[in-house]
Formats: structure tokens, sequence, C-alpha cells
């Protein structure tokens, strides 16, 4: 019988963490660190370090080191393809040669080296998705977004528009303020990118923030 996989993102954390203590305990799970190939990994939150479990560990529900040595081959009930699966709700891998890619990869090295082993050439690192979505929001070019909006004063009376179009940054703002996302308005102007919207709620962002002189 299949086992029982994990059913929220919190509890594969906490799996995380059981997987580091039985690995500190456990001479039989530190030989099989070479073997692993799909790796799991979460900030520490006093160190600021990553820690490093396999996928068969952390998506099962409460998972032991006893269960997962016997469980975790072949003919065992942790599989790593329905593992993958559910933790694909939560975790993804960085965007190749990114530097959070590098940043993993070097950490990872760093943590098997701790037990005289080295990563697998197929080893590949996946973190919960607010670390990507993060780091891509660190890495906007500001200035970029803002070279998409224009105020021509012979379209649409001057008032600020997506560059090349009759887009009103205010007609982006209104249709997201009652209740569109963004796929939605990408279907509906198929002109639009996503950079268009980001550029227009960027600009009515900075708007917001001139300073206000209250007259006496």
């Amino acid at each position: 019988m299949t086992s029982k996989m994990v059913t929220s993102f919190e509890e594969a954390i906490e799996n995380i963490r059981k997987y580091q203590g039985e690995l500190r305990q456990n001479a039989e799970i530190r030989r099989r660190l070479a073997m692993v190939w799909s790796w799991y990994a979460v900030r520490d939150e006093q160190s600021g370090g990553w820690e490093f479990a396999p996928s068969k560990f952390i998506g099962s529900h409460d998972p032991s080191a006893k269960r997962y040595l016997a469980e975790s081959g072949k003919e065992g009930d942790f599989d790593g393809r329905i593992t993958e699966r559910v933790l694909s709700q939560w975790f993804r891998t960085p965007e190749p040669n990114s530097k959070l890619e590098r940043e993993l990869v070097d950490a990872l090295r760093t943590f098997l080296a701790g037990y005289g082993k080295v990563p697998g050439a197929r080893a590949r690192i996946n973190v919960p998705n607010e670390n990507i979505e993060l780091t891509h929001r660190s890495t906007v070019n500001v200035d970029e977004l803002l070279n998409r909006i224009s105020s021509d004063p012979t379209i649409c009376g001057g008032r600020p528009c997506i560059k090349g179009t009759r887009m009103r940054v205010a007609d982006i703002v209104e249709a997201i303020a009652h209740g569109a996302n963004q796929q939605e308005l990408l279907t509906d102007f198929d002109y639009l990118t996503r950079e268009d919207i980001a550029a227009a709620l960027l600009y009515a962002a900075r708007a917001t923030e001139h300073r206000i002189v209250r007259t006496a």
C-alpha cells in the first residue's frame, strides 16, 4: 500500500527539519546521501543557510529513519514520483544558471562535503515558491519597467499610457481594482505583456508617493 503523503507546506518544512535530526543520528542515512538526486531545501531561520532533505522523506506523512530506509527502495512504499507531484504544489526549481541556483548548488556541495559525499550528476534542488518569487522581485529593473509608460498630449489627453498603445495606466489599475487578474487582462488585450501590467502598477504606486503640502 502506498504511503500517505504530506498535506501541507508546513508539514513538508517540518519533515525537512526532522530529516536533519535523523541524519545526525543514523549512519545508514548518511551513507545513502550520494544516492539522492531530488533535493528540497529551506532556509534556516537562525543561520540563514540552507537545510536539505530528499523528496521521498519530506513528501511522506510522518516519516522516520526506519521507514525511509525500509521503504525508499524500488519495492518500497515511498514513491518518488508521487512525492514529487505532491511537493510541486509548494516547491520548484530555480531558473538555470540563476544566482539562486548557483547559491543552492554551492550550499548542497558544502552540506554533502560535511559527510564526505558529493552531489550526483542528476541532482536537482527545489525550494519554496516564495524564494523564487522573492528573487524575481529583487531583480526587477525598475527603469526598464517605467520606460514602458509614456505621456503624449495627442493620445488620451496626455494621460500616462502603455507606450505604443492607448491603454492608460488608470485603465489597468481600475480593472485590477474591480477584480480582474493578470491573465484575464492578457487574454482580453493581447497586445499587453506581463511587463506592461507590472509597469502600470509600479507607475501608479510611484505616483502616490508624491509629497503632500498642507496649507495653514
